[in-house]
């Protein structure tokens, strides 16, 4: 089943890279450890965190940037609106760099592979860190978002949360992977009918197979997409902060 993901097709890079910038103009937020190196493997096996000051083991969110596989760059998330808001009220991040396609010989699959390493790390040095590995989610946008559901579902991981954003063309080849004890799913697609790249029908298609298997989606959109709407009273990041949150309180009480 992974070597369909060698199939994934060639996305429109600079696309991706406007729509990602173009979305955090915040004022950035200087990163507690910076270009930590997660793998040996390549040169952009490197992440940034953000570590939230506290006694007690936080909880974790892992970004994954967009770009098509072709470009961007972890040092985006440094402008997110999320960060900025709940890095003071005891939340942790971290963001991702990973391989470009041309660097791994066209192999969609190594890279998505490869990123499972930058978990795999942060795990490992969660007391280091200060990182609640019980209370860790996943958020990335648009070949970000591939990266996200392929580490929530196909491996796991213990993630508790996923948030992908701007759902891509490559969709179809990852929903083979999700399963019925797989992270619990919040997707959002900003663009209309007309993006043949991030068409809504990708993120529908996440709701509807997250249906079949009896996984919690929350699928929102803007008008004419089909997806439900943000609530009035919420923007995108308080309402994707309160998912978040939400399924670390239930893995507590299942515990």
């Amino acid at each position: 089943m992974l070597g369909l993901l060698d199939k994934i097709n060639k996305p429109i890079a600079l696309s991706f890279f406007c729509l990602f910038a173009l979305s955090y103009c915040a004022q950035a937020q200087t990163p507690t450890k910076k270009d930590i190196r997660y793998s040996q493997n390549f040169e952009r096996s490197i992440l940034d965190l953000w570590l939230a000051e506290s006694k007690k083991p936080t909880p974790l969110v892992v970004n994954f940037h967009g770009g098509g596989f072709r470009i961007g760059d972890k040092g985006f998330f440094n402008r997110n609106p999320i960060l900025k808001k709940y890095l003071p009220e005891g939340v942790s991040f971290a963001s991702v760099n990973y391989p470009f396609v041309q660097q791994v010989d066209g192999n969609y699959a190594k890279i998505l592979e490869h990123c499972t390493e930058s978990i795999h790390f942060l795990k490992k040095n969660a007391k280091k860190f200060n990182i609640d590995t019980n209370r860790i989610s996943l958020m990335g946008n648009s070949a970000g978002a591939l990266v996200t559901c392929y580490l929530g579902h196909a491996k796991k991981l213990g993630i508790k949360s996923i948030f992908p954003i701007q759902q891509p063309k490559g969709t179809p080849l990852l929903i083979p992977f999700f399963r019925k004890d797989g992270p619990v799913v919040m997707v959002y697609n900003r663009s209309g009918k007309r993006d043949q790249i991030h068409h809504p029908d990708f993120a529908i298609m996440v709701r509807e197979r997250c249906k079949e298997l009896g996984i919690d989606c929350y699928a929102y959109g803007v008008q004419g997409t089909g997806l439900d709407p943000l609530p009035k009273d919420k923007n995108l990041h308080d309402l994707a902060m309160d998912f978040f949150r939400k399924s670390w309180k239930e893995d507590k009480k299942k515990k």
